[in-house]
C-alpha cells in the first residue's frame, strides 16, 4: 500500500513533470473561462438591449430613445461616483471629453436609427466592422504605421462587409448608412478615449461621458418627444440597464484575457441579434448575412491579436531602454 502511494508520488513529480507550471495552467484556463461568460454575457447585454429599441422604434424616436439609454445607464456609474467622490471628475480637458460625448451620442442615435429601420441580424453583422473603423481612424489621426499583414486584413474585413451589403445584387438598406455612421463616430469617440488617458483616469473617462451624453440626447430628443407609456417606460429603462451592464460585464472580460482572444465571442451577437429577429420580428437573415460576420470577425480578431503582440514589443522595448 506505501509502495503504491510512493509510486503515484513519482508519478506526479517525477521528473518533466512542473506541478506549478500545470497550476499557473489551470489558473489561466479558470481565468479565460470567465473571460470568456463575461464577454458572453456583455455580448447579450447588448443585443438584448437592441432587441427593446427595435421594440419601441415604431413609437418612439430614436433619440428619445438615446436619452433614456443615456440617464439609466448612467446609474451603474452613481456606487463609483459616491465612492470615490466628485473630486475624483477633477480634469483639465472638460472641451475634449465634451467632444468625445457628442461622437459617442452621435454613434448611439445613428446606431438606434439604423436597427429601427434594418434587419436586427444585418445591422449587428455589419457593425462588427467597429475594430476596423478604430484600426482605420488610428492609422489617419494618431500616425500608426501598420504592416502588411494588418493592411490584408482590414481588406478582408472590408470583403465581408461587402458580402453582407452586395451593393449592385440586392436592395441597398438606407439604415447600413446609418450603421456605417454609428461605427465611424464610435471610433471617433475612442480616439479621443485614447488622448484623455493621458490626463484622467478611465473611471472618470466613464462616468464624464456618461453624464455629459445626458444632456446632449435631451436636446436632440425634445423636438421628437412624445411621453411614454409604463410598458414603453419599463422597455427603455431596460434598454438603459443593459447597456450599463454590458460595459461593466466587458470591463470585467478585458481585466482576465486579452482582447485578442475575446473578439471571436463577438459572433456571438450575431446570433443573438439572429434569434431576436426571428422571434421578435420575425425576421430571417440569409447565407450572406452569416459569411459576412463570420470573415469581419476573424478579420478584426487577427487585427485584435496583431495589436496586442505590437503593444507588448513595444513594452519590452521601452522596458530595455530604462
Amino acid at each position: 500500500m506505501e509502495s503504491s502511494k510512493a509510486d503515484n508520488s513519482k508519478k506526479i513529480d517525477g521528473p518533466g513533470i512542473d506541478s506549478g507550471h500545470i497550476s499557473r495552467n489551470a489558473f489561466y484556463n479558470s481565468a479565460f473561462s470567465k473571460s470568456a461568460l463575461f464577454m458572453i454575457l456583455s455580448v447579450s447585454l447588448f443585443t438584448s438591449s437592441h432587441g427593446f429599441v427595435r421594440g419601441v422604434g415604431s413609437s418612439i424616436h430614436p433619440f428619445e430613445t438615446a436619452f433614456f439609454t443615456s440617464l439609466f445607464s448612467f446609474y451603474f456609474y452613481i456606487p463609483w461616483l459616491m465612492r470615490a467622490g466628485f473630486a475624483s471628475l477633477r480634469t483639465t480637458r472638460l472641451p475634449i471629453h465634451i467632444i468625445r460625448a457628442v461622437f459617442n451620442a452621435a454613434s448611439i442615435c445613428a446606431w438606434y436609427i439604423a436597427i429601427s429601420i434594418t434587419p436586427l441580424a444585418d445591422a449587428t453583422a455589419l457593425a462588427l466592422t467597429g475594430p476596423l473603423f478604430a484600426t482605420l481612424a488610428a492609422i489617419i489621426f494618431l500616425g500608426e504605421r501598420p504592416r502588411l499583414r494588418r493592411w490584408i486584413a482590414l481588406l478582408i474585413g472590408l470583403v465581408g462587409a461587402l458580402v453582407i451589403v452586395r451593393p449592385g445584387f440586392t436592395t441597398f438598406s438606407t439604415g447600413f448608412i446609418f450603421v456605417i455612421l454609428s461605427i465611424s463616430c464610435n471610433s471617433g469617440s475612442k480616439m479621443f478615449a485614447k488622448q484623455l488617458l493621458r490626463w484622467d483616469a478611465p473611471a472618470s473617462i466613464g462616468t464624464w461621458l456618461a453624464l455629459l451624453q445626458i444632456p446632449i440626447t435631451l436636446i436632440l430628443a425634445i423636438p421628437v418627444w412624445r411621453w411614454p407609456d409604463m410598458l414603453q417606460l419599463s422597455m427603455l429603462a431596460s434598454v438603459g440597464l443593459f447597456v450599463g451592464g454590458a460595459h461593466l460585464s466587458l470591463i470585467q472580460a478585458y481585466v482576465r484575457a486579452e482582447v485578442s482572444a475575446l473578439e471571436p465571442f463577438n459572433f456571438v451577437r450575431l446570433i443573438i441579434a439572429a434569434l431576436i429577429g426571428y422571434l421578435a420580428f420575425s425576421e430571417s437573415p440569409d447565407i450572406w448575412t452569416w459569411t459576412g460576420g463570420a470573415i469581419i470577425v476573424a478579420s478584426t480578431s487577427y487585427i485584435a491579436r496583431r495589436e496586442v503582440l505590437q503593444a507588448g514589443l513595444n513594452t519590452s522595448a521601452a522596458g530595455q531602454t530604462h
